[in-house]
């Protein structure tokens, strides 16, 4: 695993790595407050050195890429906060000023339906697929997912492999 990761994290250091939901609301909600990670309903599988980990991992790319059907899942899951101030403040200082930093691309939803996966991953996970292969590698927590990228010759880091050991970036 080590050496097949060295490989990918060289090869796509410039051309970017794609976030996917889960991973880019533990980003958003630690850089707004590291100790909402365990608090907050979708997060609460994470700890704050996992946010460490991430944070670490991110670095080493650029672009961020992401597309419409992550950030509106982003945006719903994060608007689950149980203090409606706190969500307040979430969206006006981390969630609006990281959508202008993050490399948003649109894959037509009709594109994706034809796709065998479809009905197994839904339009999220596909449009993911559409836009990351031969592009950008895949930063996920979803086994499902990286395993079905991978199946068709992408390239994907479950970040569950990485967090277990707080990898860090060199």
């Amino acid at each position: 695993m080590k050496g097949n990761l060295d490989i990918l994290l060289k090869r796509y250091r410039r051309k970017g790595v794609l976030i996917d939901t889960n991973l880019l609301l533990l980003w958003l909600v630690g850089r707004y407050d590291r100790e909402l990670i365990g608090r907050h309903k979708r997060t609460q599988g994470f700890v704050p050195e996992d946010f460490d980990t991430l944070c670490g991992f991110l670095e080493g790319f650029a672009p961020h890429a992401t597309t419409p059907n992550i950030l509106t899942e982003v945006s719903n899951l994060a608007a689950q906060m149980r203090d409606p101030r706190g969500a307040t403040k979430f969206f006006d200082q981390i969630f609006t000023e990281e959508i202008r930093v993050l490399k948003e691309t649109y894959v037509p939803s009709a594109s994706t339906m034809e796709k065998s996966s479809f009905r197994k991953l839904g339009l999220t996970d596909c449009c993911i697929i559409a836009l990351a292969k031969g592009k950008y590698l895949l930063l996920t927590d979803d086994f499902r997912l990286s395993q079905c990228f991978e199946s068709i010759g992408g390239h994907a880091v479950n970040f569950n492999n990485i967090r277990i050991g707080n990898w860090e970036w060199r």
